[in-house]
């Protein structure tokens, strides 16, 4: 008998838009049928966890070594860079763009930096020259992706990058035992990051300075003990290194639920869909629901119909407003259930 085939799917853009901006009245707005009915008609939980490495890393059963519950990112993303797995324990640095805001600054992601591999490698030279007395080690296998080890692993909190981004800095930062000497540092670090030759070039060519780093995500490898996805689709990085650490197949995420049930068999499938993550929290309401639209067609509407027919056994959708929503082929008879408004469903009632 084949195996059946079940599905998770994780969609950090299903998360009410911090920008209420209605669409203008000439633009009516998307119906969603399918996922209006997808979400209706499942049974919906909310997760004790927030922010998309967060969930993956419950969606892994990954056991967390810290005692604080700090996500060891850094760790598992290092190993996927570096195609190897280093022991030890190590954060991510990543560099990363300030702008003067109202009374703070606001961060920008080392993605939109376009760091060159030269760029990367010559101040990972220099941070090491400079902090080589207290045995700190940098490097960066990858030029938006940079690690920190040290002798000893200091007792801090951090907020994970992709969910400052956007943000004040003031209320992310550092906090635990060591959180007075590290934001120290984080001034220290900001000073030598101005003088350096790198970022007189970047500027005199109309490029954003890498004018701070972001430490988050210390520890180990965390512990995996529990059997994995069978199969992960995903073009996001910390979804491929959890993949990598459990010797979990691991495929690029299809364009489309039609490509995914051509090319998938039976089992367990997590799909990650991180595109447009970040729209719910700097575009306007109706770029985001332009986004839901694509998504309703290429994805929503596709799997609605492999429900009906039998060719999904179980769908289970992750939302960036950690809710989770699970269905069935029986769920689709609760035809009794109203088929609610997208803002609704997904948290926010107005």
């Amino acid at each position: 008998m084949a195996q059946r085939r079940r599905l998770v799917l994780l969609v950090p853009a299903l998360a009410t838009p911090l920008n209420s901006v209605e669409p203008p009245p000439d633009e009516a707005a998307p119906a969603l049928d399918a996922l209006r009915t997808l979400l209706s008609r499942a049974s919906v939980s909310e997760l004790p966890t927030s922010g998309m490495e967060a969930q993956l890393f419950r969606l892994f059963a990954a056991r967390i070594p810290q005692p604080d519950g700090e996500l060891p990112v850094a760790a598992v993303t290092h190993a996927l860079d570096r195609r190897e797995i280093v022991p030890g324990w190590r954060m991510r640095c990543d560099p990363v763009h300030l702008v003067p805001g109202h009374n703070s600054l606001i961060l920008a992601g080392s993605d939109e930096l376009e760091i060159t591999p030269e760029e990367s490698d010559r101040l990972i030279a220099e941070l090491n020259r400079f902090y080589n007395e207290k045995g700190w080690c940098f490097e960066a296998p990858d030029p938006a992706r940079w690690y920190l080890s040290l002798p000893q692993a200091p007792r801090l909190r951090t907020h994970p990058l992709p969910e400052v981004m956007g943000h004040s800095i003031d209320r992310y930062l550092p906090r635990g035992e060591d959180a007075a000497e590290w934001h120290t540092l984080l001034a220290e670090v900001q000073m030598f990051l101005h003088g350096s030759t790198i970022n007189l070039q970047r500027e005199s060519c109309g490029k954003p300075a890498i004018n701070s780093l972001w430490f988050w995500g210390g520890g180990t490898l965390p512990v995996i003990e529990t059997p994995s996805p069978g199969r992960v689709w995903s073009n996001e990085v910390v979804g491929r290194a959890l993949a990598g650490i459990t010797d979990t197949p691991c495929s690029a995420a299809p364009e489309s639920a039609r490509h995914w049930l051509e090319e998938s068999a039976g089992g367990e499938h997590l799909v990650i869909l991180d595109e447009g993550r970040y729209i719910p929290r700097f575009e306007e309401r109706y770029t985001w629901l332009e986004l839901l639209q694509r998504l309703d067609e290429q994805w929503f509407s596709p799997l609605l119909a492999a429900l009906k027919k039998g060719e999904l056994e179980r769908l289970e959708i992750y939302s960036g407003s950690n809710r989770l929503f699970q269905l069935t082929r029986r769920s689709l008879w609760r035809g009794w259930r109203r088929r609610l408004d997208i803002m609704t469903l997904l948290g926010t009632d107005e």
